[in-house]
């Protein structure tokens, strides 16, 4: 006879995880913040003008603002984003978007593996 574990009466699944909350919390902080840092280099005043303040586009300015922290080299090479203006960023906000970034990364990888490496039922 196998046991199966009831999540129904616990808050197992209600509560969402602390680092969605986080990023939510700390985008609706500082997102214009960072944008008003930025807001001399084309392509953020251009995703600001064509995505707009609905949701769908606030979740494509905080990916885009995120993938310009913690990968600037894809565009200091294609000499899209000049390396001057994203230096004016203060780098408590950087390393804001990168610790967000990274608790993201660490969250999926560990919820993969303990997918991969679960108990049979």
């Amino acid at each position: 006879m196998t046991s199966r574990l009831d999540y129904s009466h616990s808050s197992y699944y209600c509560s969402p995880p602390p680092t969605l909350c986080g990023s939510h919390i700390f985008f609706y902080i500082y997102l214009e913040k960072i944008e008003d840092y930025l807001c001399d280099i084309e392509m953020f005043s251009l995703n600001r003008a064509v995505c707009g303040d609905s949701l769908f586009g606030r979740r494509m300015r905080e990916t885009f603002v995120m993938l310009v922290a913690v990968a600037p080299e894809i565009f200091w090479r294609q000499e899209r984003i000049p390396r001057q203006k994203l230096l004016k960023l203060p780098p408590r906000l950087l390393w804001g978007v990168r610790i967000i970034y990274g608790s993201m990364i660490l969250i999926g990888v560990s919820s993969g593996l303990l997918y991969y490496f679960r108990a049979p039922h």
